[in-house]
């Protein structure tokens, strides 16, 4: 040894030693067991938790975007799939070819697909009910598909089945093969098998770079071998097949679309809020396990100083401390791991619904992953490791006169008091806290950590505010659309997708219902109306495509529809609302006083722009385009190549989802008018300017006293 002249090797009578004085303290024993396993099993629970909370979200958030893939790859020719099989990025690679959409049901939308057993698993499309299809007559779908079309989900049920394709109308009579229950209440997928394919080539005919038809295009859900910059590496895949990811409007555009779903959930904020609360865990853990250890030494300090008379080196009264605390730790730290890791299996269900997940958690999965066990079982070791470190040095520091005088007290200055009325335990109790001024810290300390970690827990599952989230989506309580405007291909385009008016009486009929408001919009129908927002600067403006009389430009990345025949006037996303519509928008510019905002927008002389929420900011996703209208400017609407409206801008509003089309859908807006700015008019000038207005949606509130 180095500390004394000679050295010595006692390991066998230290062992010796270090078990006698561990069955000797069973109290303590007994203290610092539970110390550790509930260090562990704190570790455990918050990591086990944390990690499926995380592997449910992400599920359930894949299941609403109907994919766990990695990214998509889309409107691609039979011959660029198979280069993507065979290119050596890629791990799993799904077939799906779209035929079309289901036109005999007005309730749900219904995508016709085939798609292969790797697409059907990657898109959640795997019947859990039943099989596949194999046969050219078979079909699976969802339950929402099959309550649409009234057919009974029961496994060899027929299925009426009608789509439209190039103006001709396919029906047939198919049977159940299997389904499953939807994760999207929008739409479903009803997959036919490879033989239906083989048998109705025409229905899967690829003309899309002819007449722009989704049927016969190729998609792919792909799963990459490499995760790091997953659009990157799908991007420069699509330019080697001479493909074009970032224009909609080239001939030989590809879509490239990375599934963000699919991306960890971790950000810096996360990453920080962790690391705060594994400190909190590490500095309870040690305070408890400190003071256990540290009574301890104090307690046996005369053993200890004997020990050091009879020749025992530091290093090895540190090894006698460090030894018991090996063997709690190797006894408590499984029986921590164990039964944390149940906890937080058990706890997720709890959690979910603690923070108001439980109505968008469409599914919940439990991670066992080894990474939890080895993430708290090093947490834990790290915890005892330092909280053991000073007990065992101060153990081994003690010389043999100081141990016979000791009478744990630390040196401080000596007060005297006389007293009148007597001694009481309360205050025996209390300057008896004096003795040992940084353990009566410590336990102090580590007993406000306990209350503020409990309260922190208690902040931040109670701090998700679901009525925050639901106003990032809709300002009303419900919102009533035309089936179509579900359907993620199509979506709102044409004047007969308009919601009836009948189904708007019935509803305004019922009792509670009130705060009305209506609101339309354009459609492709409507070209004959062009607006001319009054851009100043565009110039560097590149015309991409032209297709029966409609030209795609873009200016910076973002497009603009416009007529072959005129310049600077513009297919808008013109929007056309009722007078309590006024109210609850989200000013960030111009006029904010909503009653005269109201009262403005009633003399039909003005519009309010739009830009859409950046829904984790709640901040305006402004564009070049957006930029160049200002408050106070004007802007024109031309029919039929005439001026029949001149309008002056009020305010500019940040949109919700169903401020422009449905909570999650912008299908309309890329068909109609792409990247041209949102501009709301009352509906009374709307209607002036538009021949026949399209509901768009309906909304309205709810008497609460109902």
């Amino acid at each position: 040894m180095n500390d004394i002249l000679f050295g010595n090797n006692n390991s066998k009578v230290i062992t010796k030693l270090s078990k006698r004085y561990f069955k000797k303290n069973k109290v303590r024993n007994l203290a610092a067991l539970l110390a550790i396993i509930l260090t562990a099993f704190l570790f455990t629970s918050i990591t086990s938790l944390a990690f499926n909370m995380a592997s449910s979200i992400q599920l359930s958030l894949q299941m609403q975007k109907g994919s766990k893939a990695d990214g998509t790859l889309g409107y691609m020719t039979e011959e660029q799939y198979e280069q993507l099989v065979n290119s050596d990025f890629v791990e799993q690679a799904g077939h799906r070819r779209i035929i079309g959409y289901a036109n005999n049901t007005s309730s749900h939308s219904i995508e016709i697909n085939y798609a292969d057993s790797v697409q059907q698993e990657l898109t959640f499309c795997v019947p859990t009910h039943g099989a596949a299809p194999e046969k050219a007559n078979e079909i699976a779908t969802t339950d929402l598909a099959l309550k649409a079309l009234g057919v009974e989900p029961k496994v060899g049920a027929e299925v009426p089945l009608e789509f439209e394709l190039r103006g001709k109308t396919y029906h047939y009579d198919m049977v159940l093969s299997g389904w499953w229950e939807a994760s999207n209440d929008s739409v479903s997928v009803a997959t036919v098998s490879e033989q239906f394919i083989k048998e109705n080539p025409d229905v899967v005919q690829n003309t899309y770079a002819v007449d722009h038809e989704m049927s016969g295009v190729t998609f792919s859900d792909v799963v990459l071998k490499n995760k790091a910059n997953v659009q990157q590496q799908l991007n420069e895949f699509v330019y080697s097949i001479g493909g074009n990811p970032e224009d909609m409007g080239a001939d030989n555009f590809i879509l490239a679309s990375e599934n963000q779903m699919s991306q960890g959930l971790t950000s810096s904020e996360s990453i920080v809020f962790a690391v705060v609360f594994i400190l909190m865990f590490v500095v309870c853990g040690y305070l408890l396990i400190y003071n256990i250890f540290d009574i301890s030494v104090m307690q046996d300090v005369r053993q200890y100083g004997l020990l050091r008379t009879i020749g025992t080196s530091t290093r090895q009264i540190k090894g006698i401390v460090n030894r018991q605390a090996v063997w709690l730790t190797l006894i408590g730290l499984p029986i921590g791991l164990i039964a944390g890791f149940f906890a937080g299996w058990v706890l997720l269900p709890v959690v979910t619904e603690i923070i108001s997940l439980e109505s968008s958690m469409l599914g919940t999965s439990v991670s066992t992953s080894p990474l939890i066990f080895v993430i708290a079982a090093l947490f834990t070791i790290l915890t005892v490791f330092i909280s053991t470190r000073k007990p065992a040095k101060k153990a081994a520091k003690i010389s043999p006169l100081e141990a016979i005088r000791y009478t744990e007290q630390n040196a401080y200055k000596k007060r005297s008091a006389k007293r009148t009325n007597g001694v009481k335990l309360s205050r025996m109790a209390f300057s008896n806290l004096g003795r040992n001024r940084r353990r009566s810290a410590f336990i102090i300390i580590s007993l406000l950590l306990c209350i503020v970690l409990f309260n922190s827990i208690i902040i931040v599952t109670q701090s998700l505010d679901e009525e925050k989230w639901v106003n990032r989506v809709t300002r009303t309580d419900f919102n009533v659309y035309n089936s179509a405007a579900f359907n993620v291909m199509e979506s709102v385009q044409h004047h007969e997708d308009t919601l009836s008016q009948q189904a708007v009486d019935l509803i305004a009929g019922q009792p509670g219902v009130e705060d009305e408001r209506y609101l339309y919009r354009n459609t492709k129908d409507d070209r004959n109306v062009l607006v001319d927002y009054g851009f100043e600067d565009l110039s560097g403006i590149e015309l991409f495509h032209e297709e029966e009389g409609v030209v795609n430009q873009s200016y910076q990345g973002y497009s603009l529809y416009t007529s072959s025949d005129t310049e600077r006037r513009y297919f808008g996303n013109v929007m056309g609302a009722s007078e309590n519509f006024w109210a609850d928008m989200r000013i960030f510019e111009g006029e904010k006083d909503a009653e005269t905002l109201t009262q403005k927008m009633a003399t039909g002389e003005y519009v309010i722009i739009g830009c859409p929420m950046d829904k984790l900011t709640e901040e305006p996703r402004n564009t070049p385009l957006t930029d160049q209208l200002q408050v106070g400017e004007s802007i024109s609407f031309y029919k039929d190549g005439e001026l029949v409206k001149t309008s002056t801008i009020l305010a500019k509003a940040i949109l919700v989802g169903t401020e422009t089309e449905t909570p999650t859908g912008t299908t309309a807006q890329a068909h109609i008018a792409a990247d041209a700015p949102f501009v709301y008019l009352p509906d009374t000038v709307f209607k002036e300017i538009y021949d026949a207005p399209t509901l768009l949606t309906y909304g309205f509130n709810v008497d609460e006293a109902l």
